[in-house]
């Protein structure tokens, strides 16, 4: 019989794996919204306390998978902020831009080696170009 370690370290590789698995799944960006063109996405965290996370910028073109979710740029956060609903909400309905806040579920490494929750606040301002219609002169 195999005994299997159910470690932080192996629950955060769990993790990473299925988060890989669920962006290869996903597809790319052209298949997944044919009309998108480029989206671009701004994530400017806020912490609690502490040092600033600097602010992340994405921009993502159609062979770029369709997947929208970004690790908390804490190296000891287990945790990630997941854009996928927003994502699907903006680009399925072709709209420009949306902007808001979203808190880290994840949790940190605290005093006395303790897991304690993250709560890093990204503020995101995400936004979406579409290709041009060309209309045929008639």
């Amino acid at each position: 019989m195999r005994i299997v370690s159910r470690t932080t370290r192996s629950l955060l590789e769990q993790k990473r794996e299925r988060s890989l698995r669920n962006k290869v799944a996903a597809g790319a960006l052209s298949k997944a919204y044919p009309d998108v063109e480029r989206v671009r996405i701004q994530l400017r965290f806020i912490p609690t306390a502490g040092s600033v996370p600097a602010a992340q910028i994405h921009a993502l073109y159609p062979s770029a998978p369709a997947y929208f979710e970004f690790a908390c740029p804490y190296g000891d956060c287990d945790g990630s902020f997941d854009l996928n609903a927003i994502a699907s909400t903006l680009l399925g309905k072709s709209g420009a831009q949306v902007s808001g806040s979203l808190n880290c579920p994840g949790t940190r490494t605290g005093s006395a080696l303790t897991r304690q929750p993250c709560n890093l606040r990204a503020d995101y301002w995400f936004s979406a170009q579409y290709q041009a219609i060309e209309r045929a002169a008639g």
